[in-house]
C-alpha cells in the first residue's frame, strides 16, 4: 500500500484528482452534519476524530478536513464557522487541550507548502492549543505554534509562533500584550 501512496504523491494530476474527490465527499459529509442537530453533529465528530473528549460542543459550519488527525480534550466549545486543516502527506496533527474556548471564524492551519521550492511540496507542523486558553474571533494560528495553557489570542490575530502561558497576546504578527491577572497554578 505504501508504494500506491508514493505512487500517487509522484503525480500532481492523480493527487489533485484524489484530493478534489476528497474534499468533495468531506463536503458532503459537513453539509448534512450542518442540518443536523447538536446530538447527531456531535456524536458523528466523536466517531471521526482521533480523539475528543466529553461535552465538547460543535456549533453549525465547523470544518475539519482530516478528521483523524485532530485530538480534543474534554469541555471544549466550537463555534461556528471554525476550520481545522491537519497535513496528510506530513501528518502534521491539530491538538486542542481541555476547557478550551474557541470563538467563532478561528482557523488551524497545520499544513502549508515551501515556498522556497518551486513546486510548492507540502509541508506542515503539530499545533498544540494547551488546556484553559481562549482564542478570539477570526484569529489564524500556523503550523508548528503552541499556545500555552491559560493564553488569551485576541480577535483577528495571526499566530506565527509560540504564545506563553497565562498570557494574552494578539496582532498581526502575534505577540504577548501582557500577562494575564488570574490566579493560577503553578507547575
Amino acid at each position: 500500500m505504501p508504494s500506491f501512496v508514493e505512487a500517487i504523491w509522484r503525480r500532481p494530476r492523480a493527487k489533485r484528482w484524489l484530493n478534489h474527490a476528497y474534499v468533495y465527499a468531506i463536503q458532503l459529509l459537513h453539509l448534512i452534519l450542518d442540518a443536523s442537530p447538536w446530538f447527531l453533529r456531535s456524536g458523528v465528530w466523536r466517531l471521526l476524530l482521533k480523539d475528543c473528549g466529553a461535552g465538547v460542543f460543535f456549533d453549525h459550519r465547523v470544518y475539519v478536513k482530516f478528521p483523524w488527525l485532530v485530538s480534543l480534550g474534554s469541555d471544549i466549545s466550537i463555534n461556528r464557522g471554525v476550520e481545522f486543516y491537519c497535513g496528510l502527506r506530513e501528518r502534521s496533527r491539530i491538538t486542542i487541550g481541555s476547557n478550551v474556548r474557541i470563538a467563532p471564524n478561528v482557523r488551524f492551519h497545520a499544513a502549508g507548502h515551501e515556498p522556497d521550492l518551486p513546486d510548492f511540496p507540502d509541508n506542515g507542523a503539530d499545533i498544540v492549543v494547551e488546556d484553559d486558553c481562549w482564542i478570539g474571533a477570526g484569529a489564524v494560528v500556523l503550523q508548528g505554534v503552541r499556545i500555552g495553557r491559560g493564553a488569551v489570542v485576541a480577535a483577528g490575530s495571526v499566530v506565527t509562533g509560540d504564545i506563553p502561558p497565562y498570557c494574552i497576546a494578539g496582532g498581526v504578527p502575534a505577540r504577548k500584550l501582557r500577562d494575564r491577572r488570574v490566579e493560577h497554578a503553578s507547575g
